[in-house]
């Protein structure tokens, strides 16, 4: 009795342990997928930029961005706007780096009165032109930034446009090492006055001879001191033959998707390279860096805040492209045709015809609905579920977007000083993001917790896959450049597929299947702040929502969501706490101000205007605010008096 008891004892335990041992193992592959899952993002984030920066000792023959940093350290040196005498002496290093270099520059000196794009400003430009001869007599390729500093903030320029500045007398220097013979004419033009209103680019497409050899341009800017510099297409007609160019050259870090100029041509913001794509019908390519956007402009433009793997960038695509246009049929560049294009990390970039687009679309439908019959008669789908899973992805979408986007305001109305900053990116933009990215995933995980069971993941699944067809649909209709969004969503349809086949699925294909889906998105989460301003963090929410849903065939199994919810949730708090301890001004990240002195002579009357809703400075003495109009109105007198003498 005694043995027989022992024995049931010791079964009863071998059992116990047996149903303890097969959760664990779960616990153990689930945490395994995540791990899976951040390399993945930190590879899509990785693949963006260089991570070495070419030193003194790269060979001469190649791109050096410390080489290349030696000449910004002059031109960035001080302020150098239209009219002071450091703008003087930038154009006369330009001119004499130029020169060291064989190339007999030349200053192209006019008035410009640019009434066209609205700016109304009459201007005395002075381009810096050189020109490297081809041994054909075909085309020309055009190489081209400008050197004036913004006017208004005392800019010293580095970044906007020194950068391109530099990577264009660096990588000249390195192609003529070489002792390469272009094919094709090499025109050199740095611009002046770009800041003003695109003056300088005006004057040398409408008045410069050598313009109208131009077939190509290549134009470096920023709108930033950092990140990935990204190279939108500037054309009147299709970009088929140019896109086809960029991809033989082999640029190695290319940052491109065909939706980034898409969204470019909605905004406000025009380049050297729109004066020449309308004005002379120049086809071209723009490549510009556009995070730590909060420097764009501002006296913090300096070689010290310029990331150096964005200059290390810049130069990564001008070498292989001038080497490979160098010698190119220019002759061919135009085309009738639109190709959709985007990088995907491992893939690095792929691109294919708009005439694609609608038969990859109608074929990702036809599949979908063979597969919703194929899962009914396999009894893998259920519709009870499918509404589930409807639900809950719905109701993650609009929570994501409309609570989130709520959040922000509320954030906007703790820290009044942001609105002073938007729309451009704020100093603790990133630490923003990264809390409402996983905002938006604690909030999936706990929707998903409560409304759908892991065992119905196949059914869940359909939902996601559903709504990405819409998008798809409407990305067709409205959206072209957008179009590629449609190939995670054949993963998807591919995962699907293989959960409807089998019970349990190799987590480690369901993480590889969703790789697409992560490289194509993860970095949209964040390009959007920091691209269109923290205003656009709910739409990054949202693309978390749209990631997650196609996740799902690695995160639906997962039985413990209300802990990676939970766990995601105190990741969100750990960030929105760093982004309030720098949320204040300091002394290298100082509060944008604006304080304007305005006369109107007619009138006889002055005003002080400023575009800041909340005022920088404190006073706390009594009657502060009086002594503050006292001085306002001493210094209004002041300013009348000097203008009397002046008059006079």
């Amino acid at each position: 009795m005694v043995y027989a008891f022992a024995k049931a004892e010791t079964s009863s335990k071998i059992v116990f342990l047996g149903e303890l041992n097969q959760p664990s193992m779960k616990r153990i592959i689930h945490i395994f997928s995540i791990i899976l899952i951040i390399a993945l993002v930190s590879v899509a984030f990785n693949s963006l930029l260089p991570k070495e920066i070419s030193g003194l000792d790269t060979p001469a023959t190649e791109f050096s961005t410390e080489r290349a940093l030696q000449h910004l350290e002059v031109i960035a040196k001080e302020p150098h706007f239209v009219g002071t005498k450091a703008h003087d002496d930038v154009r006369d290093y330009i001119v004499q780096e130029l020169d060291k270099l064989g190339l007999n520059p030349e200053v192209q000196e006019g008035f410009t009165f640019d009434s066209w794009r609205g700016y109304g400003n009459l201007v005395k430009p002075q381009n810096i032109l050189a020109r490297i001869k081809g041994t054909g007599d075909g085309k020309a390729l055009l190489l081209m930034s400008h050197y004036d500093s913004a006017p208004h903030s005392s800019s010293h320029g580095a970044s906007d446009a020194g950068s391109g500045v530099v990577t264009i007398l660096e990588s000249v220097r390195a192609y003529l090492a070489s002792g390469a013979k272009p094919k094709n004419d090499i025109i050199i033009c740095i611009t002046d006055s770009e800041e003003l209103g695109l003056n300088g680019a005006s004057l040398f497409v409408n008045e410069h001879p050598w313009a109208k050899d131009v077939a190509l341009a290549l134009n470096f800017e920023a709108r930033g001191s950092g990140g990935p510099s990204n190279m939108i297409v500037e054309t009147n007609g299709g970009n088929g033959n140019l896109i086809k160019g960029f991809q033989e050259a082999g640029v190695e870090y290319p940052v491109a998707t065909s939706l980034m100029y898409s969204i470019y041509k909605m905004l406000p913001n025009d380049t050297d390279s729109t004066v020449l794509r309308e004005d002379g019908d120049i086809d071209g390519f723009f490549f510009a860096f556009i995070d730590d956007h909060y420097d764009y402009h501002t006296i913090n433009d300096t070689t010290e805040n310029l990331d150096r793997n964005s200059l290390e960038h810049q130069g990564s695509y001008l070498m292989p492209l001038l080497k490979y246009y160098a010698d190119a049929d220019l002759s061919s560049v135009k085309s009738s045709e639109d190709y959709v294009y985007f990088d995907a990390a491992v893939a690095k970039f792929i691109a294919y015809p708009f005439s694609w687009i609608w038969p990859m679309l109608i074929l990702a439908i036809v599949l979908f609905a063979a597969l919703l019959v194929y899962g009914q008669r396999k009894k893998r789908l259920y519709r009870k579920e499918v509404g589930k899973g409807f639900s809950a992805f719905m109701l993650s979408l609009v929570l994501g977007g409309g609570l989130l986007f709520l959040v922000w305001e509320v954030i906007k109305m703790i820290y009044p000083s942001y609105n002073d900053i938007l729309p451009v990116f704020i100093y603790n933009g990133h630490w923003y993001t990264m809390a409402f990215a996983f905002l938006g995933l604690s909030l999936c995980f706990g929707i998903y917790h409560k409304m759908v069971k892991p065992e119905h993941t196949a059914s869940s699944l359909v939902a996601p896959i559903a709504i990405w067809l819409i998008i798809n649909i409407a990305l067709a209709l409205k959206l072209q450049g957008a179009a590629f969004f449609i190939i995670p969503v054949y993963f998807g349809l591919l995962a699907l597929f293989l959960l409807i086949r089998q019970t349990n699925p190799s987590v480690t294909l369901m993480v590889l299947l969703s790789a697409p889906a992560i490289f194509l998105f993860a970095p949209l989460v964040q390009f959007f702040p920091v691209g269109l301003g923290p205003d656009m963090l709910y739409a990054s929410v949202i693309f978390v929502v749209l990631l997650f849903g196609l996740l799902l065939p690695v995160f639906g199994f997962f039985r413990n969501k209300k802990v990676v919810g939970v766990l995601s949730l105190l990741a969100s708090i750990v960030f929105l706490g760093i982004a309030h301890a720098t949320s204040s001004p300091s002394p290298e990240r100082q509060q944008p101000n604006s304080l304007l002195y305005y006369h109107h002579a007619d009138t006889n009357k002055a005003y002080w205007a400023t575009y800041n809703k909340e005022i920088d400075f404190r006073q706390e003495m009594k009657g502060t605010a009086n002594i503050i109009t006292e001085d306002l109105r001493l210094i209004e007198r002041f300013f009348y008096q000097l203008k009397n003498v002046l008059d006079q």
